[in-house]
């Protein structure tokens, strides 16, 4: 006969598997090739270009950090309507519209 799960509640101990606070092998990876990477963690704008800087650095770890820095190598486009002292847009499409009728 097995251990119940009610045996557990009842304060016996489980006896496999890894002890609490061990990390997991996919973080131990990741901490490894960090550490295999010797990155500047001073500040995040450095940590993540340390990384890609580094030709060593798997492919992942590169493209991750290269969206995170993305933000602030590219601004974002707006878009923005020319004030030239002219007719607005909108003056100007009623112009058009008027003189299309008018033909």
């Amino acid at each position: 006969m097995g251990i119940s799960k009610t045996s557990f509640a009842k304060g016996r101990r489980k006896t496999g598997g890894r002890k609490a606070g061990t990390p997991n092998k996919v973080t131990q990876a990741h901490r490894k090739i960090l550490d295999q990477m010797k990155v500047d963690r001073t500040d995040p704008m450095s940590f993540f270009l340390s990384i890609l800087r580094n030709p060593d650095a798997p492919y992942e770890e590169a493209k991750a950090a290269a969206k995170e820095l993305f933000p602030y190598s590219h601004p974002k486009l707006a878009s923005v309507e020319s004030r030239t002292g002219g007719l607005s847009h909108e003056a100007r499409l009623e112009e058009l519209r008027r003189l299309c009728e008018d033909d």
